[in-house]
């Protein structure tokens, strides 16, 4: 069997959601002995094989073309076909392709599981090996609920692994990769889909998962008045707006807007904990922040444990305070977003 990883960067970086890929098929391929190989589409991407290698990977091949480097679907399906397609022959005894569940990854890889006649199980929270059978554990009933699922008889198997599922180790800098280069051709006349330029997220709407900076409220706001600042915020920091499952469930905010082990799971590069209490139901979800900064008028609340700075203080109080010194973003223009949506038609 073979254990294939399609990685993705982001600003010239390989991406968490990709490195957690690969610690993933580390872990499925360490007690199988078996080799991990990752595929990275891109340009100028030589030193990133280093990093993929400290976190897992046996073999590396670099797919190189200027297209390949923004989010294309055509260009990294034609690409990464007339690679992936001789893996899947069954005389490797087997192929499994693990993605991270990236909006990119979803424009593309079902149209290649299609092509392959490959199962694809998507969003899943962990692979693992149960006798002769991989099992792929997913989120159902609104994460209430977890399943496990199994492809009996797939020679091929594609997966995507849920952002923030396990989070990502320190990383082993004396691994050395076997690096591999492909070069394919493409006909960029022909691609359908041509971006030309990327445009921040909308802090309101951006998937959790993918925020780098969340704003997250509990009880301690009050009410939906103290959320509707909680939105201010969000809009002032350009940071998302999460919070607790309670307030939640009160009707504060949205559904799709709580962390916790039954909503979203979190990793981002700033978390801003106002008037949360630091239940275990909520901090399973956002343990994994780099920086944690919590606001609570009670100094024994259990979310200091995890702060990175502590403020004993009535967020009521604060978050007017933190308003007044922030000066509001400009927003882009109708016009200006017009015009955007009429070039990439």
């Amino acid at each position: 069997m073979q254990i294939v990883v399609i990685a993705e960067t982001e600003h010239g970086a390989v991406t968490r959601p990709a490195l957690e890929c690969v610690e993933e098929a580390r872990d499925l391929a360490s007690a199988r002995d078996l080799r991990v190989r990752a595929l990275l589409p891109g340009a100028g991407l030589e030193e990133q094989a280093a990093t993929l290698a400290a976190h897992g990977a046996d073999e590396v091949t670099l797919i190189e073309h200027e297209a390949l480097a923004r989010a294309s679907a055509d260009a990294w399906l034609a690409a990464l076909e007339p690679v992936i397609r001789p893996l899947s022959h069954r005389s490797y005894g087997g192929l499994l392709l693990l993605a991270p569940d990236t909006s990119h990854m979803r424009a593309w890889l079902p149209r290649l599981a299609l092509r392959l006649h490959a199962p694809l199980v998507s969003h899943c929270l962990e692979v693992r090996q149960d006798g002769a059978d991989l099992v792929f554990v997913r989120p159902t009933y609104g994460g209430a609920r977890h399943e496990h699922m199994v492809c009996p008889g797939a020679a091929v198997i594609c997966a995507t692994l849920a952002p923030n599922a396990r989070g990502i180790g320190r990383g082993d800098v004396r691994r050395r990769p076997q690096v591999s280069h492909v070069h394919p051709t493409i006909d960029t006349a022909r691609l359908r889909d041509r971006p030309v330029r990327t445009i921040p997220a909308d802090p309101r709407t951006v998937d959790l998962r993918e925020a780098e900076r969340i704003v997250a409220g509990g009880l301690g706001l009050g009410g939906p008045e103290g959320v509707a600042q909680l939105w201010e915020l969000g809009n002032r920091l350009q940071a998302a707006v999460g919070g607790t499952r309670v307030i939640s469930d009160r009707g504060w905010l949205p559904a799709d807007r709580f962390i916790g082990t039954t909503g979203k799971i979190v990793a981002p590069k700033l978390y801003l904990a106002l008037g949360i209490s630091g239940a275990s139901q909520h901090t399973s979800g956002m343990n994994g922040s780099e920086t944690v900064i919590a606001v609570n008028l009670d100094r024994t609340a259990p979310i200091f444990g995890l702060a990175d700075l502590g403020i004993v203080a009535d967020v009521r109080r604060l978050i007017p305070a933190l308003l007044e010194r922030l000066t509001p973003e400009p927003q882009q223009g109708t016009k200006d977003n017009d015009q955007s949506r009429q070039v990439a038609a």
